[in-house]
C-alpha cells in the first residue's frame, strides 16, 4: 500500500475542493488497493486565524462548502428469477442437447431406487473414468445454459448432480419423472 503525504495551500474553498478532485479520483481508478492519501494543510497562524474569522461571518458558505458530495442512488439488482421445475417440455429442450453419455448416464440413474448411483457403480456400468463422465456430464450444463436462453431466462436445477457426502450421482426427482412420461428412460 502507498503512503503520500501531501501539502496544500490555499485558501479554504480551494483546499477542500483539491481534496475533493483527489477523492473522485481515487475512487474512479481500479487498483488492488486503494491508495491512502494524507493531507496536511499548512497554513501560517495568521491566516487561520482570518480563515476562521471569514467561517463566522458566512456560515453559509463554510456549510456549503463542508456539506459531502451526494451520490446517485445505486441501480437496484434485477431479482432473480425463480427456479423452475423440469416439466415435458422443459426435460423435451434439454435433452436433444446432451451428449449421448450424458443421456446414458440419466437414464441409467432414473432407473435406480431414489434416483441415486454410485459414482463407481455408475463409471463401471457405462465403462468410463472418472474423467470421462465428468467430462460428458459437462453437456448438462451447455443444454441448460442453452435453455435458460431460448426460455427467457427459466433457470432449472441440475437435473444430475453429484452428492460429494455420499459419492452419488442424484437425478432430480422432477426430471426423472418427465423423463418416464417421454418414455427415454
Amino acid at each position: 500500500m502507498a503512503n503520500v503525504t501531501l501539502t496544500i495551500e490555499g485558501d479554504t474553498g480551494e483546499v477542500v475542493a483539491m481534496i475533493r478532485e483527489m477523492a473522485g479520483r481515487a475512487a474512479s481508478v481500479s487498483a488492488p488497493e486503494p491508495p491512502t492519501v494524507v493531507a496536511s494543510v499548512a497554513a501560517p497562524p495568521a491566516v487561520a486565524a482570518l480563515e476562521a474569522a471569514a467561517e463566522a461571518a458566512e456560515p453559509e458558505t463554510a456549510m456549503a462548502a463542508e456539506e459531502p458530495e451526494t451520490a446517485e442512488p445505486e441501480p437496484e439488482p434485477e431479482p432473480a428469477a425463480p427456479m423452475a421445475e423440469w416439466n415435458v417440455r422443459y426435460v423435451n429442450a434439454f435433452w436433444r442437447h446432451l451428449s449421448d453419455r450424458a443421456q446414458e448416464a440419466m437414464r441409467r440413474v432414473s432407473r435406480s431406487p431414489n434416483y441415486r448411483q454410485r459414482r463407481a457403480q455408475l463409471m463401471h456400468t457405462l465403462n468410463l473414468s472418472q474423467r470421462e463422465l465428468s467430462g460428458s456430464l459437462s453437456s448438462q450444463g451447455h443444454s441448460l445454459n442453452r435453455l435458460k436462453r431460448g426460455s427467457r431466462g427459466v433457470v432449472l436445477p441440475r437435473p444430475l448432480s453429484y452428492d460429494k457426502d455420499d459419492d452419488m450421482y442424484v437425478l432430480d426427482a422432477n426430471f426423472a419423472n418427465a423423463m418416464r412420461e417421454i418414455g427415454i428412460n
